[in-house]
């Protein structure tokens, strides 16, 4: 493969994204043993962002704060690791990417439009899976975790209505962000069947892309 493949996944927190990639990447792997594959997720190097994600139970606030920290931490990510990997001809699946600032601070608030214009400069992924659920499916599944290997929730998965509105968000992408492969997919099915959706597409994406 000459040119790199750059596939994200967003979503509500809850919704399964973990699960998803990791199967998607056992699927890549079996389709050709020769490829290479990066993992990666936002925020990348910035550790002040996860701070200030426990800092106060108020979804609304520091709004335009986290928007130039997670655009500055992505700039980062975008130019030490996603595109040096896409020129080497490497996949590279990232769990979140721009869209989670799009959806996330303009749910905070923030004008969406300005936020999509803010990043236009990045890299396009050639495939972007929204796994989506709704906000009670997700806080159902996040309250069976384990609250010691998830630590303290942060602000915004604690607010229903906040959350609505971020699925809402989230809707409307492919209509903001029209010349983008973004690819809805129902959360709400078995891993498997979500699974198989996510391969069959990924399987299409590629042929076109070869």
């Amino acid at each position: 493969m000459e040119k790199g493949i750059f596939i994200t996944f967003e979503g509500i927190d809850g919704c399964g994204k973990s699960t998803q990639i990791r199967e998607l990447v056992k699927h890549i792997f079996e389709k050709n043993k020769h490829n290479h594959i990066i993992l990666t997720r936002n925020p990348y190097k910035d550790a002040n962002i996860r701070k200030i994600l426990t800092q106060d139970s108020d979804p609304h606030s520091q709004a335009e704060k986290l928007a130039e920290m997670f655009i500055n931490d992505r700039i980062n990510h975008t130019n030490e690791l996603i595109i040096p990997n896409l020129k080497a001809g490497r996949f590279v699946i990232s769990d979140r990417y721009k869209l989670s600032t799009i959806a996330y601070q303009s749910a905070q608030g923030l004008d969406i439009k300005s936020l999509i214009e803010r990043q236009s400069f990045l890299p396009i992924p050639d495939m972007c899976f929204i796994i989506d659920t709704s906000p009670e499916e997700s806080s159902k599944r996040m309250k069976k975790e384990d609250v010691s290997i998830r630590g303290k929730e942060h602000k915004f998965e604690s607010h229903l209505d906040f959350v609505k509105k971020l699925r809402e968000n989230y809707h409307k992408s492919k209509e903001l962000l029209p010349n983008e492969k973004i690819f809805i997919i129902n959360g709400e099915r078995s891993p498997e069947d979500i699974s198989n959706e996510i391969k069959q597409i990924f399987d299409k994406e590629i042929e076109k892309l070869n």
